[in-house]
């Protein structure tokens, strides 16, 4: 979570989160990945927690978002690239696309 940390501007903070595993799909095919999304008061941040204390974090600009579905759970990039939860460990995941929509536009 150190990481994390370090990537929040001053004046950022979170406003909702949730953790599970998510579908992505891309033109290449669909991955499965394990991690939690944070929507920020500026911008969606990725984190992924591997073992042996790895992380990994990935920013994403709320205009690089071009669709939010709140009752199938999933949204798209500008790229085409589309992420739905398929299993949510931590957090609401009606909450969190209710927030995520409202942040997007």
């Amino acid at each position: 979570m150190k990481k994390l940390e370090s990537v929040l501007f001053p004046g950022e903070y979170i406003k909702t989160k949730i953790a599970g595993t998510f579908e992505v799909k891309e033109k290449t095919g669909i991955e499965y990945k394990f991690g939690e999304f944070l929507a920020t008061n500026k911008r969606l941040i990725w984190y992924t927690k591997y073992p042996f204390a790895h992380e990994e974090v990935e920013i994403h600009n709320y205009s690089e978002i071009s669709r939010v579905d709140i009752d199938y759970s999933f949204f798209t990039f500008n790229s085409g690239v589309s992420m739905k939860i398929k299993w949510a460990s931590h957090g609401d995941r009606q909450f969190f696309f209710e927030n995520l929509n409202e942040l997007i536009h």
